[in-house]
C-alpha cells in the first residue's frame, strides 16, 4: 500500500505498557527497514476517542501522512474515524484482530490488523504445561503464530472468531 519514502504515523498505547510498546518498537523497525519514514509517534492510551483526537492533531501538523500503524485495534478504529472525517483515504493497520476491526476490514475501511491467536496460545500453553508435568523440557519461547488479516482473509477470520464465541 505504501512505497519507500512515504511518511507513517505510529499510534502507541499508554507509555510503559510492555505489549503496546513492543508492538510499536517492532512496527517502527519493520517500517524503517522497508524504507518508510516515521513522521511521528504519539500515545493514545489504547482509547478510541483519544486516538481520534491524536490523529486529528497529527494530520494538522503532518498532512502528508500516507499510512498509520496502531498498537491496538481500538486506537486504529479511532484513527480511522479522524481520517474519514477529513474525507481522506489513508490506510490504517491495527493490532489484535478484534471482531470490530475484522468487520471494518470487510467493509473496506480498516486496511488490516495483525492478530495473535488466543486459541493457539491457550492450546500450546496447556500442551506445554502437560509436558512440564511429565518432566519433559520445553522451549523458553513458544511461538503461537500471528495472522495478518486483510480484505482477502477477513471473512474467514470473522467466521472463526464468531464460531469460537458460541
Amino acid at each position: 500500500m505504501l512505497k519507500k519514502g512515504d511518511k507513517v504515523a505510529l499510534i502507541a498505547g499508554a507509555l510503559g505498557n510492555p505489549a503496546t510498546d513492543e508492538r510499536i518498537k517492532g512496527a517502527k523497525k519493520a517500517l524503517e527497514a522497508a524504507g518508510m519514514v516515521i513522521a511521528t509517534e504519539q500515545p493514545a492510551d489504547s482509547d478510541k476517542a483519544k486516538a481520534m483526537s491524536v490523529l486529528e492533531n497529527i494530520l494538522q501538523t503532518n498532512p502528508d501522512i500516507k499510512g498509520v500503524f496502531s498498537a491496538n485495534d481500538d486506537m486504529a478504529i479511532g484513527a480511522l474515524r479522524a481520517i474519514e472525517a477529513k474525507g481522506l483515504k489513508i490506510p490504517v493497520i491495527g493490532t489484535d484482530g478484534t471482531i470490530e476491526a475484522v468487520e471494518s476490514i470487510i467493509a473496506g475501511s480498516l486496511a488490516g490488523t495483525v492478530a495473535q491467536s488466543p486459541y493457539e496460545m491457550g492450546y500450546k500453553g496447556v500442551e506445554n504445561a502437560l509436558k512440564v508435568i511429565r518432566g519433559e523440557k520445553i522451549e523458553k519461547r513458544i511461538d503461537s503464530g500471528v495472522d495478518v488479516i486483510s480484505k482477502e482473509n477477513a471473512q474467514k477470520k470473522l467466521d472463526f472468531l464468531k464460531g469460537i464465541l458460541k
